[in-house]
Order: C-alpha cells, then structure tokens, then sequence
C-alpha cells in the first residue's frame, strides 16, 4: 500500500498543480485518500461499483482525518471497461459523500493510474492509483482493488 500511496503521489502533483490555478475559490479544498472498491463486473462494458474511503485533508472547511480501514466516506459510481481495451483503459463517474461533503467525480484510467476531475465541496482534480486484490482477468465479476490518491481544489 505504501508503495501505491507514492506513486499516486507523485503522479498527483502535476494535476494538483493545474487543479489550484483553475478551480473557482468557492470550492476550495485539498485532500489524500485511501480506499477499497468493489467493480461488479471488470471488463464487461458498462458496470457499475462502490468504495470506502479514508479521507484527510479539508473539505468544506471541515478537516478530515481518518486511516486506511477507518472510513469517513463512501464511493457509487458507474465504470465503463471496454472488453475490447480491458484492462489497458476505463473510465468511471459517481459521487463520494463523507461527513459535511459530497464530491461528483469523473476519472478517465490508463493501466493502475486515474486522472481525476471533481465538482461539488471540491472543484478540481487530482489522481489516483489502483492495485486489484488478484489477478485481473477481463470478465472477472466482483474484482476488488485498494488505491491511494489525493484531489485539490482552489
């Protein structure tokens, strides 16, 4: 996991960067996450999924804290894995609701890495990182993944 966190990270910086210049000040916050997802189908076209996530940072002008394992919000969303790319590419939309917050996302993925865009308590962006719990074979119904990520808005 600590390996994933860096790369999420690092990968994070250059959209955080873009996501401070260009998010409206109503919408200010910045914020690192860890989480488990569930996918029902991976590599099946049109899914759909949920997560927990630990979320700490501040958000709404609230800060949060939590660790991974120890939830302050929860992830749906709708996950598009083309059998035809899979697992190369996919794409996904939903909403993660914590304690005084709620965040729409939108993520475009390239292999275990996401870039972010956010609307809600933060507008901006950020990214991700995803490593599945085994081996990811296109079809494979209930593929769960732990990530790491951060999302900044100004």
């Amino acid at each position: 996991m600590k390996a994933i966190l860096r790369s999420a990270v690092l990968a994070a910086t250059a959209a955080t960067a873009l996501a401070m210049t260009t998010a409206p000040a109503n919408a200010a916050g910045a914020v690192a996450f860890t989480g488990e997802a569930t996918i029902n189908c991976f590599g099946c076209g049109p899914s759909s999924g949920s997560a927990n996530l630990a979320v700490t940072g501040t958000v709404n002008g609230t800060t949060q804290v939590a660790t991974h394992g120890s939830w302050n919000a929860t992830a749906g969303f709708s996950v598009n894995e083309p059998s035809a790319t899979c697992p190369a590419t996919g794409s996904a939309s939903g909403s993660v609701s914590g304690a005084g917050f709620t965040v729409t996302f939108n993520w475009t993925r390239v292999g275990a890495t996401a870039v972010i865009t956010t609307a809600g308590h933060i507008n901006g962006g950020g990214s991700a990182a995803f490593k599945a719990d085994a081996a990811l074979p296109c079809g494979a119904v209930g593929v769960k993944a732990t990530f790491a990520g951060s999302v900044a808005g100004a």
